[in-house]
């Protein structure tokens, strides 16, 4: 131990060895008196009537500044502190502002590269309606049908299945893609928010209209996210095919292709299981299949669990979370 530290030490214990006399501010009096300790706050005294602590507040400056509480230094730092609280406080309102000028920047730039590109993609269709008029073509066939986990088929009838240009379908894809993901980032936040909302219902057990109202809310905006994930969001983009057919009760298609050219099949459907607690379970199926006769005049392609773009598969343009 140094000398000033052992110097130090000696003053202190001194101090609170000494008997002395303390007024407080209020004239409260206390004879004979000595420091049994000295806290952040206060002094605990013992004297002839017993132990007491008083507070610094109630000691008069001088009796303070001996013990180390400093007044216009603690007031600085709580200053301080609180200057610093501010400052952090503004900085993370800037931030927030900041990321959500930006989220919606990317949103608005998103929108519009999605409208541009729908517009190209129905022009690109077009055009390649009116060369498919006179293309040499030959024939692509197959059937539309899922299968149970019991191994059941189901086959599919008065499906359309939709032709469209491969090339138009790539581009309008990667920018669909491209909104989606930034439609999920937007509002994925929101469906965390919400659903420590409905969880706090449930955990509490709540039985009324705002434990309801907040298990809605977290279904509503989580129902929202979800649908960017789906098959249903990629295909109400789909318009403008250059050839539609229905399949028959068999859920079997014939469709003309040209023989040269790269091409996609589209297709969607679902089919009703049953009924839970009154609401009706109904199961979606997409695919979207590229296609090409590469010269040849016959090519057979089935829509089934294999290739629909929920599936693991690489065969499918998309994959989603239906």
């Amino acid at each position: 131990m140094s000398a000033p530290t052992f110097v130090i030490l000696i003053v202190c214990v001194a101090s609170l060895a000494v008997a002395d006399d303390f007024r407080t501010t209020k004239g409260k009096e206390y004879k004979n008196a000595t420091v049994s300790r000295v806290e952040p706050n206060g002094i605990v005294i013992k004297f002839k009537g017993g132990i007491v602590k008083i507070l610094f507040t109630e000691l008069p400056k001088d009796v303070q500044l001996r013990f180390g509480y400093d007044t216009d230094k603690i007031e600085a730092e709580q200053e301080k502190r609180i200057e610093e609280q501010r400052a952090a406080e503004e900085k993370r309102i800037d931030q927030e502002k900041a990321a959500e000028r930006e989220r919606a920047e990317r949103e608005k730039g998103a929108e519009a590269d999605l409208k541009q590109s729908v517009e190209k993609f129905q022009v690109a269709e077009q055009h390649a309606s009116q060369i498919y008029q006179n293309a040499p073509k030959g024939t692509v066939s197959g059937q539309v049908f899922v299968s149970s986990k019991g191994g059941e088929n189901f086959k599919l009838g008065a499906v359309q299945v939709e032709l469209f240009a491969r090339g138009a379908m790539d581009a309008l894809l990667a920018v669909l893609k491209k909104y989606a993901d930034v439609k999920i980032q937007e509002l994925s936040p929101s469906v965390d928010a919400a659903k420590a909302v409905s969880d706090q219902a449930d955990a509490a057990g709540y039985f009324s209209e705002a434990a309801d109202k907040a298990r809605n809310e977290y279904q509503k905006i989580r129902d929202e996210r979800d649908s960017y994930y789906s098959g249903s969001f990629y295909f109400s983009y789909l318009r403008s095919s250059i050839q539609v057919v229905e399949t028959d009760a068999d859920g079997k298609f014939i469709m003309n292709v040209p023989r040269q050219g790269s091409f996609v099949i589209a297709a969607r459907t679902e089919r009703y299981i049953t009924q839970i607690d009154w609401k009706d379970i109904t199961e979606h199926y997409y695919w979207l299949q590229p296609i090409s006769l590469e010269g040849e005049q016959q090519r057979v392609q089935n829509l089934s669990n294999k290739n629909l773009t929920s599936t693991a598969g690489t065969s499918s343009l998309i994959h989603t979370q239906d």
